[in-house]
């Protein structure tokens, strides 16, 4: 078991990645001891925790970056109903090459009903120069900064209207912002997320309209990757907040041989970087009749440095986002124990490959 509690050990742990990173790449985001942000509920507070990104400033597109991505997954109630709704920008490749998803889902986590669009657009189409998030396509308009975001965003049925204001800390993964992707130097990848969002808006399905409230995660994420397309890579990653309050994101990622970690986030700011693993319960996969893909729609999580074994089912088979991958992206509920005490909470699980 090897489990790292991100504060002391902080500065050595960033100047390891540098060295793994291949140097080049890491040299554009530079770790240090300085004071950088967290978010709360006055805008953005300080840490100081060093990192490799500025959870402000790295909101903002760069041209020069490859493989950005947004993403925003709430779980909300409107109309008597929970919902999941995920909204996701990526540019994969560079302005070049490559080319650009937009995605909008919503699940009924009551019902199971579920409908999504899912674009395919020219690489870097719908960004812009201008700072903070500036996403305009023709399924989302997404505007802010660390402090406040607009998100519209359209599925055939209707609309997601919300403002979105982060509080609390800000999820560095790995600790630092920066890990291999696969564990590999190749690909040197930076993230983070602003796990607690508060959520507030209006959704109208059907022509109808209903206040919405509840929470959402927004992830940040960019550097470059194997051909997911020729089944060599893939990974599976959860977003999971907890009723104990600690906010995890699990990675299980696989090329050449399995990267499995978790970055778990405390509620006093405390930071964790530990061994976890993603285990799917292949007796319950679902098959897309669209793509013909399977995807599991159980899941264990096992985190031994928590003493955490946690189940994971989705709310509703059919969430296959076919356009962009294909890959799947499920709102799920997870139960189970953490810290050898019941605990329950709220995930999105993404599956590629």
């Amino acid at each position: 078991m090897r489990k790292t509690t991100v504060g002391m050990v902080a500065v050595a742990v960033a100047a390891s990645f540098t060295l793994t990173s291949g140097g080049a790449s890491a040299a554009t985001a530079t770790g240090s001891s300085a004071k950088h942000t967290t978010t709360s509920r006055q805008g953005l507070a300080q840490t100081d925790l060093p990192t490799f990104i500025d959870p402000a400033g790295d909101l903002a597109a760069n041209a020069d970056r490859v493989n950005q991505s947004w993403y925003v997954t709430a779980h909300v109630t409107a109309g008597g109903h929970r919902y999941g709704f995920l909204a996701h920008y990526l540019s994969a490749g560079d302005a070049k090459q490559g080319r650009a998803g937009s995605s909008v889902s919503i699940t009924d986590e009551d019902t199971g009903w579920y409908t999504d669009s899912d674009l395919v657009l020219p690489p870097q189409a719908g960004l812009s120069n201008k700072p903070g998030v500036d996403i305009h396509t023709d399924n989302i308009s997404w505007t802010g900064d660390a402090k406040e975001m607009r998100l519209r965003a359209k599925v055939p049925e209707g609309i997601i209207d919300v403002t979105l204001r982060p509080r609390g800390h800000v999820l560095y993964n790995m600790g630092t912002g920066y890990f291999p992707m696969f564990g590999d130097a190749r690909y040197p990848n930076h993230e983070y997320a602003l796990p607690t969002v508060d959520t507030s808006g209006t959704l109208t399905l059907g022509g109808r309209t209903e206040k919405v409230r509840g929470q959402s995660w927004l992830d940040r994420q960019w550097g470059p990757l194997p051909d997911i397309a020729s089944g060599d890579a893939w990974w599976a990653w959860m977003s999971l907040s907890l009723s104990n309050g600690d906010q995890i994101s699990v990675w299980n990622q696989k090329l050449d041989r399995q990267n499995n970690f978790a970055t778990i986030l405390k509620p006093d700011g405390t930071q964790t970087v530990t061994e976890a693993t993603l285990t799917p319960d292949r007796s319950t996969l679902w098959t897309s009749p669209t793509t013909g893909k399977s995807y599991p729609t159980r899941w264990k999580v096992t985190i031994p440095g928590e003493h955490a074994k946690l189940n994971v089912t989705v709310h509703a088979k059919d969430q296959e986002l076919p356009n962009t991958g294909p890959r799947y992206e499920g709102s799920a509920g997870a139960t189970g124990t953490y810290d050898h005490r019941p605990v329950t909470g709220s995930t999105y699980i993404e599956v590629t490959g």
